[in-house]
């Protein structure tokens, strides 16, 4: 899909329709504190003005430290929903869709993950929903590490 900005430019972006998704990875950062949360969310926008549809998105995740067999975490899949503004279109939204518990068992722990547009719980938003980045956030407890394998 392309996706056009005020000013005549436009640039390809990922569209979700329902039942389209993604498989993308996770590898934490040697600073992240360990058995921590991974707070994962979205960044959206949407083509078209369209005021009370929802849309929703779903995001499966398995993970693992290193040496150790992978897992779902408590709670996956998680899911969120967005009922839509009057003006929505062009505009940089977030979503939430998860806290994950803590899976980081180790440093370079590897989460991977399955981020999927589902039907909404009622009046479903027709057009694609762009998404634009997907983000996790995290507790940092140093700088990084000086092997590979611990803190």
């Amino acid at each position: 899909m392309l996706h056009g900005i005020r000013g005549g430019v436009a640039f390809a972006v990922l569209g979700f329709g329902v039942n389209e998704y993604l498989d993308f990875y996770v590898q934490t950062s040697h600073s992240m504190e360990l058995n921590s949360i991974l707070d994962n969310h979205i960044h959206w926008t949407v083509p078209s003005n369209d005021a009370g549809k929802k849309f929703k998105f779903q995001l499966a995740v398995v993970a693992a430290g290193v040496n150790a067999a992978f897992s779902a975490p408590a709670g996956s899949p998680y899911s969120a929903e967005v009922t839509l503004g009057a003006a929505e279109a062009g505009y940089h939204r977030l979503l939430e869709l998860a806290d994950i518990p803590a899976s980081n068992t180790t440093v370079s722990s590897i989460y991977i993950c399955r981020l999927t547009r589902i039907a909404a719980s009622s009046a479903e938003y027709g057009s694609d929903v762009y998404i634009l980045f997907d983000d996790s956030h995290y507790l940092k407890d140093g700088v990084g590490s000086l092997t590979e394998y611990t803190k």
